[in-house]
């Protein structure tokens, strides 16, 4: 590939549509056998404090947030990426297509709100903090700028307030993007942490499917990671990708694993096609299998797959 014209928008997903855990994921309280309690695991310490399940509860809001705008990002990266390399560039425009920013801005707004998740993670509290601040100014000044365009107003002034406009979102986006980053970040690793604490917990209790699934999960995720490389081995992919295969071989043929499975297997074929074939046509096919792997596994109630939770 010659360039990488959805990086960013990979970047965005690999972050948003990787975090896979909605509450449902998690339950009861990590550590809870007083079996086990003597010894205490890696994860049992760093979940110290707090259960999976106040745990999954802080973050799915967060999750849900993030997942939302990055999804957005992806899917209308034709229109969102040319109209955010015009208004940097200078050129006139006649319409534009932006990020959610003010649907992300009152998902934040009400998780920031919500005093029963205060706290349990400060550094997301401080880092959403951080991004509600840099949408405070950049909201309203979308809004002006999309009501701008839908009503023509550069035909009455000959650009002249968009231009203006052009020049004042650039500050204000730049901001946004650097405390975004952060936040996603952040919330994807505590979103690692509490798949790798579920993981644990599963296979403890011998629920071979449920532990199989949220593997697998973990898995492609390092995979999808990998693949968003320009340097990926072949080699060292093919390695994760049989890992991948036989666990997705070990989850049972059920009606209700049946999708995502396909899912799994769609995906593993467009890493390696990209392997075979490093075009930007592959690349955006590989984004969007692992979409839709994401969406496949965010259906899934891991408390059903080994017929013990709730039908």
């Amino acid at each position: 590939m010659t360039k990488r014209p959805l990086c960013r928008a990979l970047s965005i997903l690999m972050v948003g549509g990787l975090l896979l855990a909605p509450a449902a994921l998690f339950t009861g309280c990590f550590g809870g056998n007083k079996e086990n309690s003597s010894k205490e695991s890696p994860i049992t310490s760093l979940l110290s404090g707090n259960t999976l399940e106040a745990k999954t509860a802080a973050l799915a809001p967060y999750v849900e947030a993030l997942n939302g705008f990055n999804g957005h990002m992806v899917t209308f990266d034709f229109a969102i990426s040319p109209t955010l390399e015009k208004l940097h560039s200078g050129e006139q425009m006649t319409s534009l297509s932006l990020p959610r920013y003010a649907d992300l801005q009152e998902e934040l707004d009400k998780a920031r709100a919500d005093k029963s998740i205060s706290g349990v993670y400060e550094d997301i509290d401080a880092a959403a903090d951080a991004v509600r601040a840099a949408l405070k100014d950049l909201v309203p000044l979308t809004v002006k700028m999309e009501s701008y365009y839908s009503s023509k107003g550069y035909l009455a002034d000959n650009h002249a307030q968009g231009a203006q406009m052009a020049q004042q979102f650039i500050p204000l986006q730049d901001a946004f993007d650097a405390a975004y980053g952060k936040l996603d970040a952040i919330v994807s690793a505590h979103n690692k942490e509490l798949r790798a604490a579920q993981l644990e917990q599963l296979k403890s209790e011998g629920k071979k499917n449920a532990a199989a699934f949220t593997e697998l999960n973990i898995k492609t995720r390092e995979l999808a990671d990998a693949a968003e490389e320009e340097t990926m081995d072949a080699a060292s992919a093919e390695t994760k990708i049989q890992e991948i295969l036989a666990l997705n071989d070990a989850l049972e043929n059920t009606s209700e694993l049946s999708s995502y499975k396909g899912r799994v297997n769609d995906f593993v074929g467009s890493v390696r096609s990209l392997l075979a074939n490093k075009t930007d046509a592959n690349y955006n096919t590989m984004i969007e299998s692992f979409n839709r792997l994401i969406d496949a596994a965010n259906r899934m109630d891991v408390n059903t797959l080994d017929g013990t939770g709730k039908k």
